[in-house]
């Protein structure tokens, strides 16, 4: 009886390992599906509102496009895992093409290893300077003709700064929370809490219509399972878009051969739906002459480009960087510009 035991033992065992492998063949293969199948949805829902740019949608496209690519990237590995490296090259591919087409101005990483060229005739920064007098001192060093201030320290403070970067020629127009400093004279247009617009007199006598800007910042939400969250993200869409037409219908009632720049925090992704609302005169200096890793947000670990100066035809972009500030959580943007 015992060896009779011992030979059904014998006949049993391998019956076991082959239905725990099948077992398990069949989990690989579900989790194989239900991977290739997220990857699938998300890629396409993610192309539709990056593409579309829905306001419903915000809550998605505050994000850059790296961030979702990173999530692709973490099924691809899923799928991998399956033992199929066809699918993971399929999905892998198609996370990169996602990247590429919605990655912000990906060709300044190639022209940071250009020569500069040509003499600029103008030198813009933008600048959250998080209400330090030190953070603008600084800039100094980069000689600028034309600051953009955003979360400015206040007027005083800006007249002192004023007179060491720019002495007798310098002058000043502080607004709620944006402000500018010149080379020359400036003379206010209209100002709120989100902006402020001026005509600014250059030293060399060209005179330009100068916009400097802190849109309203988005939710600090992460919560994306909850309903709240998308609303929140689509009525601060809706707000920043009314914050930018305001000030299109001031730019658009200047004379059109005046020189125009508009920048500071827009407080977006720059592919976000609001750029539409500016000018289409307008466009963003450092899509055509950005040089290098142009994010602005934050300081030290810049992984999204909120703050940027933008420029109509009447300008020339030569250069334009993203470089590190002094005690102030962003970066500035400096902008080498000729008059055309």
């Amino acid at each position: 009886m015992f060896l009779h035991c011992r030979v059904d033992a014998a006949y049993v065992g391998p019956f076991k390992k082959h239905s725990t492998y099948k077992t398990q063949s069949r989990l690989t293969c579900v989790v194989f599906r239900i991977a290739m199948g997220l990857s699938g949805l998300l890629f396409a829902f993610l192309t539709l509102c990056y593409a579309k740019q829905y306001d419903a949608c915000a809550a998605i496209t505050v994000y850059p496009s790296w961030v979702w690519f990173l999530c692709g990237c973490c099924l691809a590995m899923i799928i991998l895992k399956t033992h199929s490296k066809r699918a993971t090259l399929l999905t892998l591919g198609l996370w990169f093409l996602f990247l590429i087409v919605f990655a912000d101005t990906p060709l300044s990483l190639v022209r940071g290893i250009q020569s500069t060229g040509p003499q600029p005739s103008l030198r813009v920064i933008s600048l959250n300077c998080s209400g330090s007098k030190i953070s603008l001192l600084a800039l100094k060093q980069s000689k600028p003709d034309l600051i953009l201030i955003q979360e400015s320290p206040g007027t005083e403070n800006l007249k002192s700064i004023a007179a060491e970067l720019f002495g007798a020629e310098g002058d000043v127009v502080s607004g709620v929370d944006a402000a500018m400093i010149a080379r020359g004279k400036i003379e206010r247009i209209a100002a709120t809490g989100h902006y402020l617009i001026g005509k600014v007199t250059l030293s060399t006598g060209n005179e330009i219509a100068v916009v400097s800007l802190r849109l309203s910042p988005p939710p600090f939400r992460f919560d994306l399972w909850n309903p709240g969250c998308w609303r929140a993200f689509r009525d601060h869409r809706i707000k920043q878009r009314a914050e930018i037409v305001a000030i299109r219908k001031i730019l658009t009632g200047l004379p059109a051969d005046l020189p125009v720049i508009v920048g500071g925090d827009f407080n977006a992704n720059p592919r976000d739906a609001i750029f539409s609302e500016l000018p289409n005169s307008l466009h963003d200096s450092f899509s055509s002459a950005g040089s290098g890793w142009g994010n602005t947000i934050t300081n030290e670990v810049p992984f999204l480009r909120i703050d940027q100066i933008w420029i109509n035809d009447l300008f020339q972009p030569l250069r334009v960087v993203s470089e590190a500030a002094v005690d102030t959580d962003h970066r500035a943007v400096i902008a080498d510009l000729i008059f055309k």
